[in-house]
């Protein structure tokens, strides 16, 4: 964007002159939703790994104690590159500052930004994030349902260490950290995709990296970064599991360092778990999204809803909304672009039901071809 200014700068700049967009800006390039985690921990370092979407350098982590019920210290954070499992690459274990300090303290209720790292870091990489945890926590902020493997130390403070010996346990859970940037080229936008657990990725083996916001990351290569912050489980427009998209849409997807666009696939686990006897409910939601998103010049793109025939929570009624929803989404012009999931995945002789193909067995969450398919549906003009 170009930026005209009328008035004298400094003496720099004749009246009328262009000032020239930036060339570079910091762009998300790995992100998770966040929530309450009933989990002991405390006195030993985490190890979790995350891959990310694009690349650049000034790379910068965020810590976040948005659900912790008191200020937390954290400290002798570092980033490397996997080699294998809890194993980084020899020389690539870097500290990362705070402030130029080798520790943060964040109070409850809010999240730190790092300081920036000079080196580079390619679309793809798989970073490993090590954190000091001092203290024993009952109750931290992290994702519940990560489909990676996190890394918990033995007692102490391992984080400097570039084997995995000390690390005896496992989870699949992230803790504190919910956002990665780097600095890019301008051209670079930031998609998030906002959802449930078809979009946290469930179904997919662990530390596969088959979410379908993985595979769309895939088709970019690195044009534009993919952000998920699904949360399975959640909803629409109750705080049933994690707070709604309502309530975090704001948080998740439109401060994103960078984003341009947003995917909202979000509705079926109001339909199915819910008592909802029309769409209107869902369709005000997704008109409350459409005018956040727009005030701030970002893109929404509307999902329809994929098919759950055969799921124990299926009824006829709850099947006439979702077909309400989807032809609001289709046919109301009210988004910006439609990705029409539901006829990508849906079986062409039986439309209530998911293609077989696509279906993990469940008959509502999806197999790593309905991931794929998903993503391959997108039309690229549509979000970058």
């Amino acid at each position: 964007m170009i930026v005209l200014v009328s008035v004298l700068v400094a003496g720099l700049l004749a009246p009328g002159q262009a000032v020239a967009a930036p060339r570079t800006h910091l762009v998300g390039t790995w992100s998770a939703a966040t929530d309450r985690l009933p989990t002991a921990i405390g006195g030993q370092t985490v190890r979790m790994i995350v891959r990310l979407s694009a690349g650049g350098s000034g790379l910068r982590l965020r810590l976040s104690n948005l659900y912790g019920p008191a200020p937390i210290v954290l400290r002798s954070v570092h980033v490397g590159r996997q080699a294998y499992g809890a194993e980084i690459e020899t020389g690539t274990n870097t500290p990362v500052l705070f402030g130029r300090r080798n520790y943060v303290r964040i109070p409850a209720g809010k999240a730190v930004w790092s300081d920036p790292l000079p080196k580079r870091f390619a679309a793809g990489s798989d970073l490993v994030v090590s954190v000091f945890v001092p203290g024993n926590h009952a109750r931290v902020t992290g994702h519940e349902r990560a489909y990676a493997t996190t890394f918990l130390s033995d007692p102490g403070d391992h984080a400097a260490k570039d084997d995995g010996f000390q690390f005896s346990y496992t989870s699949t859970q992230w803790y504190f950290l919910d956002r990665v940037a780097v600095t890019a080229p301008a051209t670079v936008p930031a998609v998030v995709a906002i959802g449930d657990s078809l979009t946290d990725g469930a179904g997919q083996p662990t530390d596969s990296n088959r979410r379908w916001t993985d595979f769309l990351s895939q088709r970019l290569r690195g044009r534009a970064s993919v952000l998920n912050v699904g949360i399975s489980g959640n909803r629409l427009l109750r705080p049933v599991t994690g707070a709604s998209v309502l309530q975090r849409f704001s948080r998740d997807a439109l401060g994103q360092p960078g984003v341009k666009t947003v995917v909202v696939f979000s509705g079926i686990n109001d339909i199915c778990k819910g008592d909802y006897t029309s769409a209107g409910p869902l369709i005000a939601a997704y008109k409350r999204l459409i005018k956040l998103a727009h005030r701030q010049k970002v893109r929404v793109v509307g999902a329809t809803l994929t098919p759950f025939y055969g799921y124990p929570a299926w009824s006829e009624e709850r099947e006439a909304v979702r077909q309400q929803v989807n032809r609001w989404i289709r046919t109301s012009g009210a988004f910006d672009a439609v990705a029409d999931f539901d006829a990508a995945l849906r079986d062409p002789t039986y439309p209530d039901q998911l293609r077989v193909s696509y279906d993990s067995g469940d008959h509502i969450h999806l197999s790593d071809a309905g991931r794929r398919k998903l993503a391959y549906s997108l039309r690229l003009s549509q979000i970058v």
